[in-house]
């Protein structure tokens, strides 16, 4: 089934990612990644802009008992307050200048598993953390990656999927209360023409639905790794996704102008969104 999305925002990102629906404020929100700022949309198409302090905002979660954590250049950051006018770097995660945070997301049990990835992209070079909230040291989750991207959790919260975005791959692992993802291996594979995985999200019947960078869609996939549904765009760099509105059944989708000239692809840097006719889950908060 293939169904094309609908612009619904002006192009008012450059690099759009890592969406989530904020319950606190029943609006979406989106990190632009490299210009150091989140975004929040309003039901007209009109937004905020919320700056961060650091020139990188990689992604956000909403935080138990209000405010978020936020992914920054080369650490985490936590605010208490829902404007985020209070959120301050706590974690510094490395000191390589070369390297910056990617993409991230909590778990069921509210720990922190957030990516890293080199400016120059280097293989090899990625990594994934773990963080449990203040008062604990960031663990190295697991290396090796190249560009760390979307993480999310299945309904039961027995399974995590992942992607490591030049591969083409979707890895499933089990997910352990205590260690977290562990055993892993391949999911789904996505032909290199289609595009490369980048943001995913999983819906409440246990399906991936992931953006294909440089492939103009998003791909819903069953828990089996059935490819299912197709949402067509009308820009290539597709890099994330999210279920949102009051009944979590609108899946919202950010797009990127990196890269791009000017006159090139005026509608890259939207948001679009559908109505796959399935809904989503509420966004896992983080405990800390």
């Amino acid at each position: 089934m293939t169904i094309k999305a609908q612009r619904i925002t002006d192009s008012i990102a450059h690099h759009a990612e890592g969406p989530v629906w904020w319950a606190a404020t029943g609006r979406l929100r989106f990190v632009d990644m490299l210009h150091g700022a989140i975004i929040e949309i309003d039901d007209g198409g009109g937004h905020q802009r919320l700056e961060v302090p650091s020139r990188i905002a990689s992604m956000l979660r909403p935080r138990v008992g209000g405010g978020a954590v936020v992914g920054l250049e080369n650490g985490i950051g936590l605010a208490r307050q829902e404007d985020l006018s209070d959120l301050e770097q706590i974690v510094t995660l490395f000191e390589d200048s070369g390297l910056r945070t990617n993409e991230g997301g909590c778990d069921p049990q509210g720990r922190l598993w957030l990516g890293d990835m080199a400016y120059e992209k280097t293989e090899g070079a990625s990594s994934v953390y773990r963080w449990d909230g203040p008062g604990t040291e960031p663990q190295t989750a697991w290396d090796g990656a190249t560009i760390a991207n979307g993480i999310g959790w299945s309904p039961d919260g027995d399974l995590a999927y992942w992607n490591d975005t030049p591969t083409g791959q979707i890895t499933v692992f089990d997910h352990d209360p205590e260690r977290g993802p562990v055993d892993p291996r391949a999911f789904v594979r996505i032909p290199e023409d289609a595009g490369h995985p980048d943001g995913l999200t999983v819906d409440a019947e246990g399906a991936i639905w992931t953006a294909l960078n440089g492939g103009s869609a998003v791909h819903r996939y069953s828990p089996e790794g059935e490819l299912t549904e197709v949402i067509e765009l009308p820009v290539r760099q597709i890099t994330a996704c999210t279920f949102g509105g009051p009944d979590l059944d609108r899946l919202f989708i950010t797009t990127s102008r990196e890269n791009l000239p000017d006159d090139e692809e005026p509608a890259a840097g939207s948001i679009y969104a559908v109505e796959p006719g399935v809904r989503g889950m509420q966004p896992l908060a983080f405990g800390g």
